[in-house]
């Protein structure tokens, strides 16, 4: 790697870094709600999946089980999500959002949804569709990436998730 490339490196991990403390860190879309980023992230996946299996939240959230496990507690003794069993399979555990939760998730998008706004106001409309586009081109690859590993270890017999 050059210095050009180093320095590329370097600016785009400071641009992460404020991006992700004012999107994840202030949350003040949360101000009030009782709930943590990490457990907005969890409701907002449970919302977005249906009932999901608790292990394919934990694979898809890239954390144990036994982590999956105690967050589900949590937002479970806050009544905003209920843990039930699968119909085909009891051994399976499936989560969904309680009325309250849904509610909670609800109000937190919105609140979310306008600080966005006060955000991309901030740069012109031609600006932002530039923005989207270089950052869908990183999801892409991105998840290149991540297919990539996941052959590599199947190919060398390792074990997933």
């Amino acid at each position: 790697m050059n210095k050009n490339e180093r320095a590329e490196v370097g600016r785009f991990d400071d641009v992460m870094q404020v991006l992700t403390k004012t999107f994840h860190s202030g949350c003040s879309y949360l101000a009030g709600l009782d709930i943590t980023i990490q457990q907005f992230i969890v409701m907002n996946l449970i919302e977005r999946r249906a009932e999901p299996k608790m292990t394919d939240l934990a694979d898809e959230l890239k954390v144990t089980l036994g982590n999956m496990t105690a967050m589900a507690d949590r937002l479970i003794k806050l009544k905003y999500i209920i843990r039930k069993a699968d119909a085909a399979d009891r051994r399976v555990v499936r989560v969904q959002l309680t009325h309250k939760g849904g509610e909670l998730i609800k109000k937190a998008k919105e609140r979310k949804r306008k600080d966005l706004e006060l955000i991309l106001a901030k740069i012109s409309h031609e600006d932002r569709d530039h923005l989207f586009k270089i950052m869908e081109k990183l999801v892409v690859a991105i998840k290149k990436d991540e297919e990539a590993s996941l052959d590599s270890a199947r190919d060398k017999g390792g074990k997933l998730g």
